[in-house]
């Protein structure tokens, strides 16, 4: 296999102490209010270009009377000086986002005021934040969950990588954000990502790659962790094709729209799983990383751009967290049996098997009544006091 490189790498500079799938760091803080993390290979020209980043910071505001103003800040510089970063006022209920331009002068790019449905900023809360790195000049800033820019910009694109009839392919009416970051230095020049809170704000988790992160303490929550994943991805979902993949997955019936450009990762990438509880023992299409280009010799593009990987079944991590011996290439996974059935867990057999026939009952009943289903409710024709929930036994 091809993989065997990368894959040392990752396996040596992973930690296994939190919530990830085939991240390159992933480590506890001890609540801080200040960290800056190094960036590895940042010192080698040119190690990053041409890959898609994931940066995330997790913490919590902390039940402390402080007088100091609550406010929350990530960014990512090249030494010390600034290249793109958020800033949140918890006590003003605002956000903003600054670059450092080319003219050696700090920029506020945009602003606006937090989702109060997604943050309270009571004490105890937990918060998140995730920057994705697109390319060069486009990033996306999320906090919990909320996209911390909003506007779009359209264009045709043209893949000189990928030739059509002796041409290159082209796209028209591609969306984009708005949104360039035209700093002194572009996304792949960072060398620190680098935290800071005041007032109540703690960090107590820091995790960087090209992969897929969630909050630690929801081992055997594999739907939790899906909805989680992808409030926070590039899922765009119509209200009619949201309702229509919930008729065919029923699994996903508390899943919410994602962010669409503004998001994080495809979600293609979300993890899937084999019951509410438990992960599949087989995740076919982990998030791409620097061992598949996104101008792969091989042609790969979208979705085959992935590794399919042996998971364990309870927190949805690579199996032993061994990358090396437990993932492929998911062109590799089409065209050649893989084999993870050590990494499936007989035990949970029989628990899995009974939530199926639950959500096969579902299927049925919302085939069988697709037309005569109140659009409001989600309650089937017939069945009028019984939802989803019901049959599930959600609460």
């Amino acid at each position: 296999m091809k993989l065997h490189v990368l894959i040392v790498t990752v396996s040596i500079l992973a930690t296994v102490s939190a919530q990830s799938a085939h991240c390159i760091d992933d480590f506890d803080l001890e609540d801080v209010q200040s960290y800056s993390y190094s960036i590895p290979h940042s010192d080698e020209l040119h190690y990053w270009n041409e890959t898609q980043m994931n940066y995330y910071a997790f913490g919590k505001l902390d039940d402390s009377n402080s007088d100091e103003e609550t406010t929350i800040s990530a960014g990512i510089y090249n030494g010390d000086t600034l290249i793109y970063k958020t800033e949140i006022n918890c006590d003003k209920g605002t956000w903003k986002n600054t670059i450092f331009n080319k003219q050696r002068k700090y920029q506020k790019l945009i602003e606006g005021e937090l989702d109060t449905d997604k943050t309270s900023c009571k004490a105890g809360e937990p918060f998140d934040i995730i920057l994705k790195v697109n390319n060069y000049h486009a990033m996306n800033w999320i906090f919990n969950a909320q996209a911390l820019q909003h506007d779009v910009k359209r264009y045709t694109k043209v893949w000189w990588q990928r030739v059509v009839n002796g041409r290159p392919l082209v796209v028209p009416n591609v969306k984009k954000p708005a949104v360039t970051i035209t700093s002194k230095y572009h996304a792949y020049q960072a060398t620190k990502f680098i935290l800071e809170g005041t007032g109540r704000a703690k960090f107590d988790r820091v995790v960087f790659g090209q992969c897929n992160a969630w909050p630690k303490g929801m081992e055997n929550q594999c739907q939790k962790v899906r909805n989680w994943v992808n409030s926070r991805s590039k899922a765009n979902f119509t209200e009619e094709n949201i309702r229509e993949h919930k008729k065919k997955y029923p699994g996903d019936i508390h899943l919410t729209n994602g962010l669409g450009q503004f998001g994080n990762n495809m979600p293609i990438h979300n993890p899937m799983c084999a019951s509410d509880k438990y992960f599949q023992y087989l995740q076919p299409t982990m998030h791409a990383d620097r061992g598949i280009p996104i101008y792969a010799p091989n042609g790969a593009v979208g979705a085959s751009r992935a590794w399919c990987c042996c998971t364990n079944m309870s927190t949805g991590r690579i199996f032993q967290d061994n990358p090396a011996k437990e993932c492929r290439l998911l062109s590799e996974c089409v065209t050649e049996e893989i084999a993870c059935q050590h990494a499936y867990v007989p035990e949970f057999g029989a628990e899995i098997q009974a939530e199926k026939e639950k959500l096969e009952t579902v299927m049925m009943g919302f085939v069988l009544n697709s037309n005569n289903t109140n659009t409001q409710t989600g309650v089937l024709s017939g069945q009028s006091d019984i939802t989803f929930d019901d049959l599930l036994g959600k609460e």
